[in-house]
């Protein structure tokens, strides 16, 4: 069955505009399966080539085509009527047109291309390259410019978000020129029977030259077969965005909002500067900002702390609703793009500002309290220096994944749902699943055949030769409620979550930040506890 006649006459191809993502350059070649037996071979080809051009040369530009913008590699070097610079795109002699936002050296011992991405266009857009990526920090590194390589690793298509390129040109005076040239070829064993006047299909439309034929096939294809190409010539531009907030620093005119009052009522964040109040947030926005790649969740008293998407945070508290607190002109000193994800996520006031954070804030007194999230660390190290003092071995094994656990076990995982189990998780991995067994059991006196006690007991076993049983047993409970609930996790209506939440010391009748806040000091105070235990003289 041949392949529809159409589908040579490429008018399918979509145009440029309107894509989240620009390419920049492409050199795309790929065998598509064959839809029938009929069919040897199919391919197709998407060549790109761009140049950004200065506003006084578009009509110049305008007028030139594939011949002129090609994907033939870059020069630099004396000619004859002066130094020809491999960024500056010009045709033959002329004068600069524009620049080559993707620079293409040839390596000629190799056959190989390199790709370079413009340095100007790295540097205004403030980017940083990893591997085929180039992120941007301030954005929370948000990935702008992308490089997809062929199987060989050759490149194939560079490509840069299209907001970030409009923002670029905007700042430049600039309009970004493309020139492509796309082609489908098709060999089959019969004459696939195509009408097209003169046997050619030949058509200009707007900025568009589009062929096709069909004609037997010949070496390296077989004898008797049928060669078919259909194959589309194109230039299209891609206009410079309207604002260029991140070169130029023009004013964003999009007001974020932020709710102030308990009726409703709003103001924009640059409106904030003065106001001598302050936001609420539901507490889930920390999940949300903590998903950016250089976030920031830290701690100063109990229920205050810092909270960002990228390393500059906002002094935050947490009230006894569990709701986020900030001061509202702080909001003031956000990007654009982070007051949107703050924004996202308010609420109108209620419950009244953290205490700590008034505190701190209004009169001067910070909170001497801490967070059980800072002081996390702190105990299971003096944990592990305490037992290896005395026993002269490392209680919990090393783990590349700790500071990983660590930064995900705070309290604000309780508001999600099912949170408080995850939670539970995480702490188990902290502590429960690091524990060296085998180090604790060679403390204590195990019967003939008696099974290796599980972390846990172990640990309880070795304290009550310290202190009574029941002080043991009190000292471990919380632990042994924190590992109830993450095997609750695993067992959809298990009874384990009453227990465990009752062992863990967690008030259920609380916000999930309260239950959060409530299961880490309990697995601190456990931890320290133990501590003290095995200090003992």
């Amino acid at each position: 069955m041949p392949i529809r006649q159409d589908y040579f006459e490429i008018r399918d191809l979509p145009v440029l505009k309107g894509r989240s993502w620009i390419p920049l350059r492409e050199v795309s070649q790929y065998a598509q399966q064959p839809p029938s037996a009929d069919i040897l071979e199919a391919e197709v080809f998407v060549g790109v080539a761009t140049a950004a051009v200065f506003s006084s040369k578009y009509s110049t530009v305008d007028k030139i085509g594939w011949s002129e913008l090609g994907l033939g590699p870059h020069r630099a070097g004396m000619e004859s009527w002066g130094y020809h610079a491999a960024d500056v795109f010009r045709t033959w002699t002329e004068e600069p047109l524009g620049i080559n936002l993707v620079i293409v050296q040839m390596i000629e011992e190799l056959s190989q291309e390199i790709w370079h991405l413009h340095p100007d266009l790295v540097l205004a857009l403030g980017l940083i390259q990893e591997g085929d990526r180039w992120c941007r920090p301030a954005e929370g590194w948000i990935e702008v410019v992308r490089l997809k390589r062929k199987e060989d690793g050759q490149p194939a298509l560079l490509e840069i978000r299209s907001e970030f390129l409009g923002d670029y040109l905007a700042a430049r005076d600039m309009k970004l020129f493309c020139s492509s040239y796309s082609e489908r070829i098709v060999v089959s064993q019969a004459d696939p029977g195509y009408r097209w006047p003169g046997q050619k299909f030949d058509e200009k439309v707007d900025r568009d030259t589009l062929e096709a034929i069909t004609t037997p096939g010949g070496y390296p294809h077989p004898k008797d077969t049928f060669w078919t190409r259909g194959a589309i010539w194109r230039t299209e531009w891609v206009e410079a965005g309207k604002l260029s907030t991140r070169v130029r620093g023009d004013k964003d005119p999009q007001e974020i909002a932020f709710t102030l009052k308990n009726d409703g009522s709003r103001a924009a964040g640059n409106q904030l500067a003065g106001a001598m109040s302050w936001l609420y947030f539901d507490p889930t926005l920390v999940s949300t900002l903590l998903r950016y790649r250089g976030s920031r969740l830290h701690w100063h008293s109990q229920e205050t702390g810092g909270l960002g998407a990228t390393s500059f945070t906002l002094h935050f508290g947490v009230n006894d609703l569990g709701l986020i607190t900030v001061f509202a002109k702080d909001i003031c000193d956000l990007p654009q793009w982070e007051q949107r994800l703050w924004s996202a996520h308010n609420v109108t006031p209620e419950g009244g500002v953290s205490r700590e954070l008034f505190a701190a804030q209004m009169e001067v007194k910070p909170a001497a309290t801490k967070a059980p999230e800072k002081e996390m660390p702190h105990a299971l190290e003096e944990l592990d220096a305490a037992f290896e003092q005395r026993y002269r071995t490392k209680l919990l094994r090393e783990h590349e994944a700790v500071g990983g656990l660590l930064r995900l076990a705070h309290r604000f995982q309780a508001v999600e749902e099912g949170g408080l189990l995850e939670l539970s998780k995480e702490l188990t991995r902290l502590f429960v699943e690091r524990v060296d067994v085998d180090a604790v059991v060679s403390q204590i006196a195990l019967a003939k055949g008696e099974k290796k006690p599980g972390s846990l007991k172990a640990i309880e076993r070795l304290l009550s030769g310290l202190v009574s049983v029941e002080e043991a047993r009190t000292v471990m409970a919380p632990l042994f409620g924190i590992y109830d609930l993450r095997g609750a996790s695993s067992h959809l209506g298990s009874g384990l979550v009453e227990s465990g939440k009752k062992r863990a010391g967690v008030d259920d009748r609380q916000p999930g930040a309260m239950q959060g806040r409530q299961l880490l000091q309990s697995f601190v105070d456990s931890i320290r506890r133990i501590t003290d235990v095995i200090s003992l003289p």
